[in-house]
């Protein structure tokens, strides 16, 4: 049952209209994005520049596109909408009750849909990650050889990060299918986590002090976000170029990033708001909490 489950949700995701939309929605704005990028951030004439200095260029531009847009707010606000698709759909259309009236494990149920769902956008993640690849390496105009350490040497940690990312919004979704079963309540209530990706994040870029005043990092998803993709980044690439911290310090808020003009020689320091360990940990429990929510809840559903 288990295996059937996965197979049906996988099949109903799969849908070409809505991927093919995301994709060129994605698309759309990952080129308004790096317009920027490539203006402000890229030098000019990069492909003339050493090895050594193309790489280090197209790792300190491709981490920041990748948190903000491909593992950032473009994939959180498709997973809200893929996951009011699946068990939200299936209590609108009444088919979830037919499916629960048979002697089948509700955990199953649960289980399957949502691992599903993760697998899913998933996939639709690292196709996301492939196409800022491309369109950073076609519009920076770097060598063919500077992806190896300014992409893929950091792609093992990034798609750590994008797995985490996927179970934390589907598990947010799962808890509002089964409180709501309604499909478009639940992808209101799931798109709370790319909203509060997006409003946070321009707030700490505003100038002040509200921010820390009221504590907005506590709530803040871009911050913990950005702190377990700084830990990762540690943890399974090495140490983190100074050059990359700078950009995660400005775009994720993780680090230190001084006044004035030039980047520093030594590494920079944390923020520290909160430690990038204890904000892993947030989001592995809240996954795990919403998750078991759910199942407690959809094992109590009347039928």
């Amino acid at each position: 049952m288990f295996l059937a489950i996965y197979r049906k949700t996988l099949g109903d995701l799969s849908e070409p209209k809505a991927i093919l939309t995301y994709l060129v929605v994605f698309a759309a704005v990952l080129w308004f994005l790096l317009l920027g990028f490539t203006n402000n951030e890229i030098p000019d004439a990069v492909a003339d520049l050493p090895l050594a200095e193309q790489e280090l260029e197209l790792l300190a531009a491709y981490v920041p596109l990748a948190w903000l847009w491909g593992v950032g707010i473009g994939l959180l606000a498709a997973g809200s909408l893929f996951v009011a698709l699946t068990l939200a759909t299936e209590a609108d259309r009444g088919t979830l009750d037919l499916l629960l009236s048979k002697p089948v494990r509700r955990w199953e149920v649960l289980l399957a849909t949502f691992f599903a769902n993760v697998s899913f956008l998933f996939a639709v993640g690292v196709a996301s990650l492939l196409l800022v690849a491309v369109f950073l390496y076609q519009m920076g105009g770097f060598s063919a050889a500077a992806l190896g350490e300014g992409v893929f040497a950091v792609l093992p940690a990034t798609l750590l990060y994008l797995l985490v990312v996927c179970a934390l919004v589907n598990a947010v979704g799962m808890a509002a299918s089964v409180a709501t079963r309604n499909r478009l309540q639940t992808a209101a209530v799931t798109a709370v986590v790319p909203v509060l990706f997006f409003v946070l994040f321009v707030a700490r870029l505003v100038p002040g002090s509200i921010y820390e005043d009221y504590y907005l990092y506590a709530v803040d998803v871009s911050y913990h976000l950005g702190n377990v993709y700084a830990l990762l980044l540690g943890a399974v690439g090495g140490p983190i170029p100074v050059e990359l911290q700078a950009q995660l310090g400005f775009w994720a808020g993780v680090y230190e990033v001084p006044g004035g003009q030039g980047i520093p020689e030594e590494s920079l320091e944390l923020v520290g708001y909160v430690d990038p360990a204890v904000s892993l940990a947030l989001c592995l429990l809240l996954t795990g909490g919403l998750l078991a929510a759910a199942l407690v809840k959809f094992q109590r559903l009347d039928v």
